[in-house]
């Protein structure tokens, strides 16, 4: 009995000094965030560097203005409170070379892109797949290897209906194959985020399906990593820039579609400041944002979440500029540039 209450008594002046220590943790704790506060007060933060200038405008594809009213419905209610600045990076431009098309004939050949090729613009050539039944063809950017893939997969007959589920983690693999004999699958992509969808053909149209069977086409999107805690979001919304359609043929899986825009971000960046959410709430109303994906004659949004983001587009793009985004039900997803007005160049 002695030895039962000593145990009892133990256990109580453990509890009661662990007690103390977690007090002592909070008050610690609290009096750093006290101090913090006081000093920004006193000695506010230095303003960002802005080291860059003024910035170009984020280059948005050109859409007709949304006439779309919009709702705050987020889990709080409340918009969420940012920092006063964000970094800005300075994406590496593309360096002519005179082997350019003599490397990107290599890359394009381990494709089975074995064609001559055929020169679209300045710095673009096509190639074609001779031993394709679906037409393939490629056409890349000799200099950012920035490319697409075209086909004739919504009204060939060689296309062959989907039987496995595990043909969609076969699919990942040959998209990832197919970058990878071309050097492009990067060390930015983050395999995690990978999406895969599901598509049937009907009438020569992709209809989008959650069954394997009678699916045709598996689309796999690639997406990169975070950079500073903040995803990287995509001119499609709720898609990436690196965007490949599987189909299986008589020879297999097979990339029958693609479009793959890469920017490389550099390690040179500078701070800048940034709108609050408020604000770029303020602008979406006004039409100032930029809607990415949406449902069809849609007029009014309920907005459930706002986060900031960096944006990555297909067009080309001097720096990697951050984004306020704005995301609803049916995978909506809008953009407004981040950085004050009065460091953009309009």
């Amino acid at each position: 009995m002695p030895t039962l209450n000593k145990a009892k008594k133990e256990t109580q002046t453990i509890l009661r000094w662990t007690g103390i220590l977690l007090f002592i943790i909070f008050l610690f704790l609290l009096g750093i965030r006290s101090l913090t506060f006081i000093k920004d007060l006193f000695v506010p933060p230095p303003p960002p560097t802005a080291s860059f200038g003024k910035l170009l405008p984020i280059p948005f594809p050109v859409k007709q203005k949304e006439a779309i009213t919009y709702t705050l419905n987020t889990l709080t209610g409340f918009l969420p409170n940012f920092s006063d600045r964000a970094i800005v990076y300075k994406i590496n431009p593309d360096q002519p070379t005179l082997l350019g098309l003599d490397k990107t004939r290599e890359k394009v050949s381990n494709v089975d892109f074995t064609s001559q090729e055929t020169q679209i613009a300045q710095d673009v050539y096509r190639w074609t797949d001779p031993g394709s039944d679906l037409q393939r063809r490629i056409t890349i950017n000799i200099f950012s290897s920035d490319f697409t893939v075209s086909s004739l997969f919504l009204t060939t007959p060689f296309l062959q209906t989907l039987t496995s589920s595990s043909e969609k983690d076969n699919a990942i693999d040959t998209a990832k194959s197919f970058l990878e004999d071309m050097s492009l699958f990067t060390e930015d992509l983050d395999e995690d985020k990978t999406k895969t969808s599901l598509y049937a053909v009907e009438a020569g149209i992709l209809v989008p399906t959650s069954k394997i069977a009678g699916a045709k086409i598996i689309r796999v999107n690639f997406f990169q990593k975070d950079i500073d805690g903040l995803p990287i979001y995509y001119d499609k919304g709720v898609a990436s820039t690196i965007d490949l359609f599987i189909g299986k043929t008589s020879n297999g899986l097979k990339v029958i579609s693609a479009a793959y825009f890469h920017k490389n971000t550099s390690n040179e960046s500078s701070t800048y400041a940034i709108k609050s959410a408020a604000t770029a709430f303020d602008e979406l109303k006004q039409g100032k944002g930029f809607v990415a994906s949406k449902s069809i004659d849609v007029v009014e949004v309920a907005i459930k979440k706002v986060s900031l983001g960096y944006y990555a587009g297909e067009l080309e793009q001097e720096f990697l500029m951050p984004v306020v985004i704005f995301e609803g039900d049916n995978d909506f997803v809008a953009y407004v540039s981040a950085v004050r007005d009065e460091w953009i160049n309009n």
